[in-house]
C-alpha cells in the first residue's frame, strides 16, 4: 500500500515492529529522575511534510509526564518513534505512544496542517499535537483535522 507522497502506509511487518517498540518503551535498566524529562524538547517537527507520533514519556515511580511531538522522515510511524523511544530509554524513562498521523510544516507560507492517521499506533490527537505546535512555533497558523491520510 502506498500514500499520495509515495510512501509505505503499513504491512505485517510495520504493525509488528509497533507492537515490539510500545512493548520495548516500557522496559527500563535504569531509573531516571523526573529532570531527565527536561532534556527532551517537547515538539521536534521539521519542515516539510512527514508522519508523526506522539510519545508520553514518564520517569518511572514519578508522577512526572512530558508529552513529545515528532515528526521526520521514514516509511512507517514506527520509524520515526524509534530514535525518540530509544533515547528516552537510554536515560531511564518510559514511554508510550498513543497514536500518530502526518504533519505538514510550511515555513514560507508560516502553517502546519495536522491530519490523518497511523496504521501502527492509532490516531494521534490532533487537538494535542496542534496545542503542542503552537507553543513550539508562535506566529504559525496550525490546523487539523481527522480527514485525510
Amino acid at each position: 500500500m502506498g500514500d499520495a507522497h509515495g510512501t509505505p502506509t503499513t504491512n505485517d511487518e510495520d504493525q509488528a515492529r509497533a507492537a515490539a517498540l510500545r512493548a520495548d518503551a516500557q522496559q527500563v535498566t535504569s531509573a531516571a529522575t523526573s529532570d531527565a524529562l527536561d532534556a527532551f524538547d517537547a515538539v521536534d517537527v521539521r519542515s516539510g511534510t512527514y508522519k508523526y507520533v506522539l510519545i508520553n514519556a514518564s520517569a518511572p515511580g514519578s508522577a512526572a509526564r512530558k508529552v513529545l511531538l515528532r515528526s521526520g522522515p521514514g516509511g512507517y510511524h514506527v520509524e520515526v518513534a524509534t530514535p525518540t523511544v530509544e533515547a528516552l530509554k537510554s536515560a531511564g524513562l518510559l514511554s508510550e505512544i498513543p497514536g500518530g498521523g502526518r504533519i505538514a510544516r510550511d515555513d514560507a507560507a508560516k502553517t502546519i496542517s495536522i491530519f490523518g492517521f497511523s496504521y501502527g499506533f492509532g490516531k494521534g490527537d490532533h487537538a494535542l499535537a496542534a496545542e503542542l505546535c503552537r507553543g513550539a512555533f508562535p506566529g504559525y497558523e496550525v490546523t487539523w483535522t481527522d480527514d485525510g491520510y
